[in-house]
């Protein structure tokens, strides 16, 4: 279950501009790091890993895309991989 602070800091998100957004993502990205380097602690993807068997990009993107709300995906334009170009300025 989501708790109400966590839901309260994702409205308060949705008004962050895109460079506010990334440099969130960054600190908390920070943190896991931080994290994830104490003693017993369970590996992210953030993390580089000395796995024989890398999991392959297409299935981190997956994961990493699960994560994205419905809401979010339908902002993105059904032509954007055909017109990058077009829309590579209109991301900020």
């Amino acid at each position: 279950m989501v708790s109400a602070k966590l839901l309260e800091l994702e409205n308060s998100i949705q008004n962050f501009s895109s460079e506010e957004k990334l440099w969130l993502l960054e600190k908390i990205v920070q943190q896991i790091r931080g994290i994830s380097q104490e003693p017993h602690s369970i590996p992210t993807a953030v993390e580089p890993q000395n796995n024989p068997t890398p999991q392959p990009i297409w299935e981190i993107l997956q994961e990493i895309g699960a994560t994205v709300p419905e809401s979010e995906w339908e902002k993105v334009p059904n032509d954007w991989s055909k017109n990058f170009d077009l829309y590579q300025g209109s991301l900020e």
